[in-house]
């Protein structure tokens, strides 16, 4: 290596020597870190609080009533009735439910729910409506107009049916009988001592009573054959009959009243 090339060396190392010492590094800041910003816990929207909920049941605003429109000129649809306080009492609102749910009531029924059932399960899922004072005072009165007129329904077919008793009378009634006379009488095929080939179930009964007197009142879940005795006076069980005679029946046509008639079954010839 000559002397020039030595010199070229060692003028790029102090070069690079100059560069390397002269580099600064400039000291890094402490930057303190934000605030946590605070945030009270609470119900994600002022609307949706328990308290507001409540005042909007009690006034009635934010909720409607729903009722069925009546069909006028074939068109259909929902009534809707705004701003009708609900009944409330012990802190239960009353509703009407247009569905059956269990453990809670049938479809029809009036009854006292709290708030919470009625918005989270019972309205959402259209199962029931809130009902105001007026309507409840509506539906009794329709309910007692319609009790009264089932009454004197049930009255005239017991006071029809005892005619027919009446004029079916061969000879008269001994003291110690209660009634006299046959109401209904049903052939059936039977064996030389009476046996019949088939029972006669209470459902028969009561069947054949709507056939022979289709005048008379005999729907509703209360109209139920309730008491049968044969001719020696004792139960006919499970008022199955097996055997030709006559008995004597009870059948409930109403409320409070009952109508007590003979049966007669005879053999078919």
């Amino acid at each position: 290596m000559n002397f020039t090339t030595r010199l070229v060396l060692l003028a790029v190392f102090a070069c690079s020597t100059t560069a390397q010492s002269s580099s600064t590094y400039s000291k890094a800041s402490f930057v303190p870190p934000a605030a946590p910003s605070i945030t009270k816990a609470g119900w994600p929207s002022a609307a949706n609080h328990p308290s507001r909920v409540q005042q909007q049941i009690a006034t009635g605003y934010g909720t409607e009533l729903f009722g069925k429109k009546k069909n006028v000129g074939g068109s259909s649809g929902t009534v809707k009735t705004a701003g009708v306080p609900p009944v409330t009492k012990n802190g239960k609102i009353q509703i009407k439910m247009l569905t059956s749910v269990p453990n809670i009531g049938q479809a029809g029924d009036i009854i006292f729910v709290s708030s919470a059932v009625f918005q989270n399960q019972l309205q959402r899922q259209k199962k029931a409506r809130l009902i105001s004072a007026e309507e409840v005072a509506n539906l009794e009165a329709e309910k007692q107009k319609e009790e009264a007129e089932a009454t004197q329904k049930a009255v005239d077919t017991k006071k029809m049916m005892e005619e027919v008793m009446f004029e079916s009378l061969g000879e008269e009634c001994s003291t110690d009988q209660d009634i006299c006379g046959v109401a209904l009488t049903m052939k059936r095929k039977a064996g030389p001592e009476g046996n019949l080939f088939g029972g006669i179930n209470p459902k028969m009964i009561m069947e054949e009573l709507a056939n022979t007197f289709p005048d008379g009142s005999w729907e509703g879940k209360q109209m139920k054959l309730t008491e049968m005795k044969d001719s020696d006076g004792k139960d006919v069980k499970k008022k199955d009959i097996k055997h030709t005679g006559e008995y004597t029946c009870v059948v409930k046509l109403g409320n409070d009243v009952d109508v007590t008639f003979i049966l007669a079954v005879v053999a078919e010839e």
